[in-house]
């Protein structure tokens, strides 16, 4: 059954979100070298950040408290939680890293060439929502499977028959600046319980 959108209840969404700026968050940038990426990585609260997605030349693999397998072969990390969303991607034989999350969270020391946000945005508010989004597959008691992406290993740090990712969408002036995954969870509609 399809549900029809109400533009309306997507307006409203928006104008009643919460108004977040300096202050009330923490959004910072920076570059890291790749045989430092290991103690970067160290110098950030990880429990708070459980969740990893780590994108390899040839796989992404899903973990819960895990270091990248291979630093030579990963393209993009994200490690996120209700702590903060830190994001890494390889760029020109460096990560470039963006960190979003809770107010007064600073990035470790050391040679990352961090850029605070607010430095150059001091005015900025950003409107803050709530969404889920329902990964691919389904666990069939012995494996995640999805028949759209057979070749596909998928495999997520969560129990349950299917996964929701949590995540707060950041916007501005009607644009989304920011995305900030929060979390995986089993997911359920109503009766699958």
């Amino acid at each position: 059954m399809r549900e029809q959108i109400s533009f309306q209840e997507l307006v409203d969404k928006v104008v009643n979100s919460e108004n977040l700026g300096k202050g009330e968050l923490s959004v910072w940038s920076g570059y890291c070298a790749p045989e430092d990426i290991l103690g970067f990585l160290k110098g950030w609260d990880l429990e708070t950040m459980p969740y990893r997605i780590w994108e390899y030349a040839s796989a992404i693999c899903f973990d819960r408290d895990s270091p990248p397998k291979d630093v030579n072969l990963l393209q993009k990390g994200r490690l996120f939680g209700d702590g903060g969303d830190l994001e890494l991607l390889w760029v020109g034989g460096s990560f470039r890293w963006r960190f979003i999350g809770p107010a007064g969270i600073s990035p470790p020391h050391g040679d990352f060439q961090a850029q605070d946000y607010w430095e150059t945005n001091l005015h900025v508010r950003f409107h803050c929502y709530n969404e889920t989004a329902l990964l691919w597959g389904e666990h069939d008691g012995h494996r995640w499977y999805d028949s759209r992406v057979g070749g596909a290993v998928l495999a997520y740090p969560v129990e349950g028959k299917r996964v929701q990712l949590r995540y707060r969408v950041l916007s501005c002036a009607g644009q989304v600046e920011f995305v900030w995954y929060t979390g995986l969870e089993e997911w359920k509609e109503d009766g699958n319980v």
